[in-house]
């Protein structure tokens, strides 16, 4: 592979972290989940198993809460190319979130809800790259949060 390849790859991964961050944020549900293979892992932190497949991870968004404002932030991507059809990568998230918005009013919850880090394996299908496997542990979280996690384990399944 040459070098022109690899920055591709990176910035076509790369682009799904934010993409991620956009959709979900902007409840598109189907959006969110085109960014998955159709035989995809993706484990929340909140959930209490992993979500397997394009079809349940579709079902999982569209129950995601309507009601709640949240922007996810992303930074420090990584992004390490495997092979022309693999890649893995991690990166961090902040989450800010007003459980209740009031329509034509300024959020005042200016404090991050959470910080998170992602862990991520990414595939190139007939429908370009997308993500393998995507799972999650909330580092910090707001003391007020009542949808605490499970603490993560790396390498856990």
């Amino acid at each position: 592979m040459d070098e022109l390849q690899r920055i591709v790859i990176e910035h076509e991964c790369r682009k799904l972290m934010s993409l991620y961050c956009h959709h979900i944020d902007h409840q598109d549900a189907e959006g969110f989940a085109g960014l998955y293979a159709e035989d995809a892992y993706y484990k929340p932190a909140a959930a209490p198993a992993p979500i397997l497949g394009r079809p349940a991870i579709l079902d999982w968004i569209k129950a995601y809460p309507g009601h709640r404002l949240g922007r996810h932030l992303t930074t420090n991507e990584i992004v390490e190319v495997v092979d022309a059809e693999h890649a893995t990568g991690s990166c961090y998230a902040v989450v800010f979130r007003d459980p209740d918005p009031q329509p034509g009013v300024l959020s005042d919850r200016v404090t991050p809800r959470s910080v998170c880090e992602y862990r991520d394996e990414f595939r190139r299908t007939a429908d370009g790259w997308r993500f393998s496997r995507r799972e999650y542990r909330i580092d910090f979280l707001q003391a007020e949060e009542t949808n605490r996690p499970t603490p993560w384990r790396p390498g856990a399944r």
